[in-house]
């Protein structure tokens, strides 16, 4: 299986939709995912791969990055 690529700016906007849907401004299954589709269109393999990219990614971060 091919990994997913996913980007820092694809990983901020995914992350700032996903603040939408905890603030009940967005519904979970109506989540846009980086491929375009919704959440609730997404495989759980394609799902695990994002989450996986994203773990990644928070632990290459610095630990200043994003405070202010």
């Amino acid at each position: 299986m091919a990994g997913a690529i996913l980007g820092l700016e694809q990983a901020t906007a995914l992350v700032g939709r996903l603040k939408k849907v905890t603030e009940g401004r967005e519904r979970f299954s109506d989540l846009v995912m980086p491929n375009g589709q919704k959440l609730s269109d997404c495989t759980l393999g394609y799902i695990a791969e994002i989450s996986e990219a994203m773990q990644t990614m928070g632990y290459c971060m610095p630990e200043s990055f994003g405070r202010r």
